[in-house]
């Protein structure tokens, strides 16, 4: 997980584990990732809450769940398109 290079007091990071794992159950409670999938689906949403956390204002962090799933949205439809270039043609 990318939270452990976070430099962030105790309360902080609180904060952080609690936007992941309420960011996490909206997208879990979809039932659309292969079980397969989830170790690498929860890593790359905590890259994301990672990257957002450090790059937003304070206000916009009490959204960071929000904003998590938003943007774990939007890059999935992007990897979906390219897992479908990356297949042969049918014969």
């Amino acid at each position: 997980m990318p939270f452990r290079s976070i430099v962030a007091t105790p309360e902080e990071l609180a904060e952080i584990v609690d936007a992941f794992e309420k960011a996490w159950r909206e997208i879990e409670a979809r039932d659309t990732i292969p079980p397969l999938s989830v170790p690498a689906e929860r890593e790359r949403l905590g890259y994301i809450v990672a990257g957002l956390w450090n790059a937003n204002t304070p206000e916009q962090l009490a959204e960071l769940a929000e904003l998590a799933v938003r943007h774990f949205d939007a890059t999935a439809v992007q990897i979906a398109v390219l897992a479908n270039i990356a297949q042969p043609p049918d014969p």
